[in-house]
């Protein structure tokens, strides 16, 4: 070989200093997590902790947080939206639950006469 010959790429010019910079594809596409399937999460998890208060919050909680997900999932369903779901449909029976024993509580309660010595022992 000769020293003028450099190889068989010897007429290679570089065009690749004019390409602008191209950012590369965005994978997280459509199944993102939006902001109504964490509010959804955050209501049933909420609604499962404080249904053991006489069963109304979680009830209230459990319906926030069911609206939010059902809305939420109907935009791209996740991990995080179906947890919300399950989470707020659990919240909701607890807290149905528990308000219809406490219903039923006082209901036995006053049928036996307790309820009312125990009002008159609190004035």
């Amino acid at each position: 070989m000769d020293g003028n010959n450099q190889g068989q790429y010897s007429n290679y010019q570089d065009y690749t200093a004019n390409v602008p910079y191209q950012a590369p594809p965005d994978d997280r596409g459509g199944n993102r997590t939006n902001g109504l399937q964490i509010a959804a999460l955050v209501c049933g998890i909420l609604a499962i902790c404080s249904s053991c208060c006489y069963g109304v919050p979680g009830i209230i909680f459990g319906i926030a947080g069911l609206i939010c997900a059902i809305i939420g999932n109907n935009k791209g369903k996740t991990g995080v939206g179906i947890a919300g779901l399950v989470c707020s449909v659990i919240g909701i029976v607890l807290g149905v639950a528990v308000l219809l024993y406490f219903i039923w509580a006082f209901s036995y309660l006053d049928e036996i006469g307790y309820l009312d010595m125990i009002m008159q022992n609190m004035n």
